[in-house]
């Protein structure tokens, strides 16, 4: 019996330049839904830039694009910004942080996709009034950190958290996304404890 299930990503002859300097040539793989696929090489070989092709990061259209094509669920795609690739499905945390130090775990894990409720003065004048459903905002946070199996304070501040606290923020960020098909992860457990390194891959 012929399975004609496509794989959730396929990377088809990708390359790509900068100015004349070659970093990628024919690179080719294929991901299947639930799979874990680990990208290994030495600085410079090309893995960040590979993956910001797949995220559409501006950098690669302003420095003239990329060859080959990307699939996904069998069909070709492009993602000119990372909205699009949002859009589709993908999340990506990268190197660099990009939390706000002053707020919590929770309300950087829900960012401006925070749940709201309906309150008095929102019921006259509209939705633009409506408060921040902070139970909601818990449990969907509580849930996302779950899915790593680690411990750490949703309710801490981000510039009060241990560094390796704010790289699992910034993954169960991407993890509280109902539309999440694929996650990206550019070197995660860089700045991670060898014990926090376990927990996170045997998540």
């Amino acid at each position: 019996m012929t399975n004609n299930v496509n794989p959730l990503l396929q990377m088809q002859n990708i390359k790509k330049d900068f100015f004349g300097n070659q970093v990628l040539t024919d690179i080719n793989f294929t991901l299947g839904e639930g799979e874990v696929l680990g990208l290994c090489g030495e600085n410079g070989a090309g893995k960040s830039t590979l993956m910001k092709i797949l995220f559409g990061m501006d950098v690669i259209r302003e420095t003239g694009g990329y060859g080959g094509d990307i699939l996904i669920d069998g069909q070709k795609v492009e993602f000119n910004t990372p909205f699009d690739a949002l859009e589709a499905g993908i999340g990506m945390v990268h190197q660099e942080f990009s939390l706000i130090p002053g707020f919590s775990a929770t309300e950087n894990i829900l960012l401006n996709r925070e749940p709201c409720k309906k309150n008095i003065v929102s019921e006259v004048f509209g939705d633009r009034l409506n408060t921040l459903d902070y139970k909601e905002m818990d449990r969907r946070s509580s849930a996302a950190i779950e899915k790593m199996g680690v411990a750490i304070d949703a309710n801490m501040v981000i510039s009060d958290m241990p560094v390796g606290h704010k790289q699992f923020t910034e993954i169960a960020r991407e993890l509280s996304k109902d539309q999440l098909k694929l996650l990206i992860l550019d070197e995660p457990t860089a700045v991670l404890t060898e014990k926090e390194a376990e927990a996170l891959l045997e998540s």
